[in-house]
């Protein structure tokens, strides 16, 4: 398995809070925004090295009691 993919909905306005949280681990995650929809929401998906996938469920957690998003897979 090359990635575990991860999508998360976020609020657009909270997106320049979470791309560099993730890009600050090199070679955990790679993020993109596939087809940007209208409306205050935007689906971000993560594809997340298997190799990090623990540290990345620990980040993923403690960014929730931060900001708020929804897990809508992954």
């Amino acid at each position: 398995m090359d990635s575990i993919d991860v999508f998360l909905k976020v609020k657009k306005e909270d997106i320049y809070l979470i791309c560099p949280y993730f890009e600050a681990f090199e070679g955990m995650a790679a993020i993109r925004t596939p087809e940007p929809a209208e409306g205050p929401y935007a689906t971000l998906k993560l594809m997340v090295s298997p190799d990090f996938k623990d540290d990345f469920d620990k980040l993923l957690a403690s960014l929730k009691g931060r900001l708020d998003f929804e897990q809508i897979s992954g």
